[in-house]
């Protein structure tokens, strides 16, 4: 053994010195550079891939190697290459591919030779896809994002682009990734950032992960969250006839077996259908590269156009991976336009590896504590794809320039800028006054935010401001404070919260809150203030209904095990009932008036819902969600979902005699909720809710089950909202059952409609169900168009036992 460690000691120090460079340019017959050229080595898995401007380079040892160059539209060229010890410069000239198109003749009603093609691909899809059991391989990513035009001012914001965009190269993000990537069918995957490196910013961390890039044409939908809610159908989809039409080009010789070149064609162009070529080879039925592109026509999200170039090769005689992915796109939003590329090499594969047992856990993605500490021999020595004269003087610039910008006086002079006020920060946005050398930053909310009017309280003015402390580990201390005065009631509210997350990796966290305000019956303020003060001013109709509240607060949030959240709190409260002391209004309408406060009796000024008393509650959270996929990186964890819903049950226990303390009750509620994804028909969301107040000795108004209700044309389309209920004529002290299901089309319906498809809309349709004591049978369902995701209309029907259907349009801005 100790001889054994000793050989493979002297193997690692002296393997460097005996790897010799060959490096080279690739380029066409008339010397003009080809860029991403895709190289391996033939009976290895050493690969990689030339930069754009045809540059290559490749660490080997010596011996005698056979070179393999390929590129989509050039004949595979395979060079053999001597490696004596010495650098190496190696020229390679590569010729344009001839397509040879059979004479084939075509008449009416015949179909396209590149149908037969694509029903072999179509036939052998399943066994491509399952072919390998598992594998590992390394992945090198390398993304580049430009900036090419800016407006001045977003929302009358000032753009301030120095020190993050390249006047002259336009580059706004560059870096690179190496990254271990395991996977194991059916979905397992784990991946391993080694090393990690940002242009002008070596204490981040990259989003560059491997698993992004996977996409398996084989497959018969391609899904991008982050692209399109319902996916992309892939050109050998078991239903590809369905979405496409194909033309053969032509085909070639590469090394004896026949590659098809097939244009893809999207029967509709509202469809989510790829355009472009893909190359199948002929008998085996394989792919063996790709050229294709989506538009803004297959519903994409945040990016114009994006474009998928794949090339495969061979690891074993029968089987063939990917040996490169590169992305392009295009983007402009809001004024800014730009464009971008990542690209990813695959190399060292290892089919149906020897792993561990449950090595594939939760954890998808991990990214190593260490891995932005790499230096640059680090990475002279890794990068597989050479850094263009462009990237390596957005790398010499940037870092050069890194400690400049991160310290102190630049920052405290970039602060001086910024904290400055401005009409628009101090009426609309608010301020955020920052000390970033510090990692602090105190906040001060718009006066928009602040000024609104109640029938309660009367004109209300206030203040919100906030304080937060970055610490190490992502550690973080976080303070809240909030005054306001009503003008009419003349009472002054003030609160605070305090917040310290502790460990980010667990959702660790304590928060002690206190102090007095005048929330809603409803504590979830199912009315904002500013919709309320609308009403109030100019329809003269008051929804919300106010208490006064003094408390103190404590709670710890914490996750026990992945998937396991626990959380536990205490309070104690003093509640009065209000009444109202303000029938100001803009408008008057002789018709009606300002309901009182109390929602059982509203004719009445007088009648208090609940009577003043104190309240001490005991509060225990837990949710489950088994199989919990999540991202480890450094400092902090990311949940990704699961395949499961996610359980989550709820007690309250009030208790009577602490200091004074009168309601006694215990309320348990058990949820469920989950979004299940239905490839081409989008996604359906829903949470089913039940509870019941098992015990009820003294139970008063404000601690009633109360629901989201809504009688306002605005909505926030919240899952749990119903659009066209009362907001507490169905409050109840006994169980009761909720059911919501939204289901997300995301153009399913209307793309096929040719007015509405120019638009670009999303359709949305539901339902939401209640069942109460008082209420036994409550269903609204509604249908719904958004737009980027953010504005949305519904339209709503309720139904209620013996009452005729009622209806409704609502708008607003969703929330998720």
């Amino acid at each position: 053994m100790l001889t054994r460690c000793l050989l493979f000691a002297a193997f690692l120090v002296s393997a460097p010195a005996l790897a010799t460079r060959v490096s080279g340019t690739v380029t066409d017959l008339r010397g003009e550079p080809l860029a991403f050229v895709n190289i391996h080595v033939a009976g290895t898995h050493r690969s990689t891939t030339a930069n754009e401007n045809g540059k290559f380079s490749l660490e080997l040892e010596p011996g005698n190697y056979d070179i393999v160059f390929r590129m989509v539209g050039y004949k595979t060229l395979t060079l053999p290459v001597v490696v004596s010890g010495e650098k190496q410069e190696v020229p390679v000239m590569m010729e344009a591919e001839v397509y040879n198109l059979a004479e084939v003749k075509i008449n009416a009603g015949e179909e396209d030779p590149a149908y037969a093609v694509i029903r072999g691909a179509i036939t052998k899809r399943k066994y491509h896809l399952e072919q390998v059991e598992s594998f590992t391989c390394d992945v090198y990513i390398k993304g580049l994002q430009r900036v090419t035009k800016f407006p001045k001012k977003i929302m009358g914001m000032q753009v301030d682009p120095r020190g993050n965009i390249d006047t002259v190269s336009g580059i706004v993000y560059l870096s690179e990734s190496v990254s271990k990537y395991w996977f194991k069918q059916k979905d397992k995957i784990r991946e391993e950032m080694i090393s990690s490196r940002i242009s002008g910013n070596n204490r981040a961390f990259s989003y560059n992960r491997a698993s992004d890039m996977m996409f398996n044409f084989y497959e018969n939908l391609i899904e991008v969250e982050d692209l399109s809610k319902r996916g992309f159908v892939s050109p050998i989809n078991a239903n590809a006839f369905f979405f496409y039409r194909y033309r053969l080009h032509g085909s070639f010789m590469e090394n004896g077996e026949m590659v098809n070149k097939i244009e893809v064609i999207p029967k509709r162009d509202n469809d989510p259908c790829f355009r472009g070529f893909i190359y199948i080879i002929e008998n085996s039925w394989k792919i063996h590269s790709t050229d294709l592109y989506l538009t803004k026509n297959a519903q994409i999200s945040f990016v114009d156009t994006l474009r998928v170039k794949q090339v495969y090769f061979p690891v074993k005689p029968d089987v063939w991976m990917v040996l490169s992915n590169r992305f392009e796109f295009s983007f402009s939003f809001f004024g800014i336009q730009g464009n971008g590329v990542f690209m990813g090499v695959h190399s060292n594969y290892v089919i149906d590896p020897v792993l561990p047992q449950n090595f594939f856990t939760g954890e998808e993605w991990k990214v190593e504590e260490d891995a932005n500490k790499k230096d640059s021999s680090y990475w002279n020595s890794v990068r597989p794809v050479p850094l263009t004269t462009e990237e390596k003087t957005d790398y010499r610039k940037k870092d050069s320039t890194e400690k400049i910008r991160t310290s102190e006086p630049y920052l405290d002079s970039v602060d001086r800028v910024t904290n400055k006020p401005t009409a628009g920060k101090i009426f609309l946005t608010g301020m955020t006054i920052n000390r970033r050398y510090k990692k602090r930053e105190w906040e001060v909310s718009p006066l928009i935010a602040n000024i609104a009017f109640n029938t309660v309280q009367g004109p209300v003015a206030g203040i919100h401001l906030g304080f937060s402390q970055r610490m190490e580990n992502n550690k973080r201390v976080a303070a809240r404070a909030h005054v306001s005065y009503g003008f009419s009631d003349e009472r002054i509210n003030a609160t605070f919260s305090l917040q310290y997350s502790y460990n980010p990796k667990h959702f660790s966290r304590w928060k002690i809150a206190g102090g007095q305000h005048t929330p809603q019956l409803n504590e979830t303020n199912p009315v904002g203030p500013l919709l309320n003060s609308l009403y109030s001013l100019l329809d003269e109709r008051n929804y919300a209904r106010f208490f006064s509240k003094s408390f103190i607060l404590i709670e710890h949030d914490m996750e026990i095990i992945n998937g396991l959240y626990f959380r536990v709190g205490g309070e104690y409260a003093w509640k009065q009932p209000l009444y109202n002391t303000s029938f100001y209004h803009w408008i008057n309408y002789e018709e009606r008036e300002y309901a009182g406060n109390n929602p059982l009796n509203p004719s009445s000024e007088l009648t208090a819902v609940f009577p003043s008393h104190r309240a001490f509650y005991a509060d225990v959270n837990v949710r489950l969600r088994f199989g919990q996929k999540y991202i480890t990186r450094p400092g902090r964890k990311i949940v990704t979902g699961s395949k499961w819903p996610a359980f989550v049950i709820a007690y309250r226990k009030a208790v009577a005699g602490i200091g004074g303390s009168e309601p006694d009750f215990d309320l348990l509620k058990i949820s469920i909720h989950d979004e299940i994804k239905l490839k081409l028909l989008g996604s359906l969301t829903y949470m089913i809710t039940a509870g019941t107040f098992l015990s009820g000795r003294t139970i008063y108004f404000t601690d009633r089950q109360h629901f989201a209700g809504n009688q306002t044309l605005y909505s926030t389309f919240a899952l749990t909202r119903y659009n066209l209920l009362d907001y507490y004529s169905y409050s109840t002290l006994s169980e009761f059952l909720e059911v919501h299901a939204e289901h997300r089309f995301g153009g399913f319906i209307v793309n096929k409609l040719p007015l509405m498809r120019r638009l670009k809309l999303s359709d949305i349709a539901g339902v939401h169900f209640l069942s109460t004591k008082q209420l036994p049978n409550y269903l609204e369902a509604f249908f719904g168009l958004e737009k980027l995701g953010v504005v949305r209309a519904d339209f709503v029907m309720g139904f209620e036992p013996d009452r005729k259907p009622v209806t409704g349009f609502r708008f607003g801005i969703f929330v998720d």
